[in-house]
């Protein structure tokens, strides 16, 4: 008998992910037929039917479901391998980390990150992905990716989740706005805003959408943009207002067109944080690394509150 291989494994892992072919093998980076084929072999290999196949739609058999389960784990394996050899491979012992953030955080707290891992933590590599929340996961839990700095919870199953740090969210107005300036704000005055968000996929839209939709506030304001730099100049140019994380303050309002109002506590706000692989044996690393960022951030100026301070806490 045929043994099955690792890349008929990855497809179907992805397949069963999806449900369906075409995205697969977009995930994969191959072609359809790639897919198809290697699925087709796997089922060959193993000598029993793993998905029911239709011009609509896939569903896993009660064998595919468990062939699943078991692909999961042996490519989890394969995965740790890989990790701990790349760790011994890397010039002078460096070690790689592979760390993707989301939009709404890299360019505010990726500066202290940095010379906070450069300090503590120089014998590791980090090599830096920017991209929203859901692609990023899913590089995370194809291997591609180590760790991640997100919005918490991120809704994934097996990953860990290490909180860094917690932040309120400000009001962007323009400067002659009448809440310009104003504190102790309830989330009532958003009900009277146009309110611009960021175009769907960022989880800072969500979680906007959901502070909105708490206050009874409309959000059918017909822009939408990709960062939150695009969105403060809009609202500099007066098209509407726009619910900002408060560590983006200091680079979104440094060119003073726009203004600030503030909402009581508790204000609406996102908690920050690093995720991994639940089967990771780079765990007690990571958790190393989450301790290092929060000893960065922790320096006057930083708008976020940090959760802890030590390498491992």
């Amino acid at each position: 008998m045929n043994r099955p291989t690792l890349v008929q494994l990855r497809a179907l892992v992805a397949l069963a992910d999806t449900l369906h072919f075409g995205e697969a093998a977009s995930r994969l980076g191959v072609s359809q037929p790639t897919v198809s084929g290697a699925v087709r072999g796997l089922e060959a290999s193993l000598g029993v039917k793993l998905a029911e196949r239709s011009s609509r739609k896939v569903v896993l058999t009660a064998a595919g479901a468990e062939t699943v389960a078991r692909a999961r784990h042996v490519l989890d394996e394969v995965e740790s391998m890989a990790e701990a050899a790349a760790g011994t491979q890397t010039a002078a012992n460096e070690r790689l980390l592979r760390l993707g953030v989301i939009p709404t955080v890299a360019p505010y707290i990726l500066a202290p990150l940095l010379r906070a891992l450069a300090r503590w933590a120089p014998r590791l590599r980090p090599e830096i992905t920017e991209d929203q929340t859901a692609r990023l996961l899913d590089e995370l839990v194809s291997g591609r990716l180590d760790a991640l700095v997100l919005a918490l919870p991120a809704g994934c199953a097996d990953i860990v989740e290490t909180p860094l740090y917690r932040e309120d969210f400000v009001l962007l107005v323009p400067p002659q706005h009448p809440l310009a300036g104003k504190l102790g704000l309830g989330p009532e005055v958003l009900k009277g805003l146009r309110l611009l968000l960021l175009e769907e996929g960022h989880c800072l839209s969500s979680q906007a959408l959901e502070v909105c939709r708490q206050a009874g506030a409309a959000t059918n304001h017909p822009a939408r943009a990709a960062s939150l730099t695009t969105i403060a100049q809009l609202v500099a140019a007066g098209l509407g207002a726009t619910l900002l994380p408060a560590t983006a303050l200091p680079v979104e309002t440094r060119k003073g067109r726009v203004a600030v109002a503030q909402f009581r506590a508790p204000a609406p706000g996102r908690q920050i944080g690093l995720v991994w692989r639940a089967r990771s044996d780079r765990d007690s690393e990571y958790r190393q690394v989450a301790g290092y960022v929060r000893r960065g951030l922790n320096r006057p100026g930083f708008a976020g509150r940090v959760v802890g301070t030590g390498p491992l806490s």
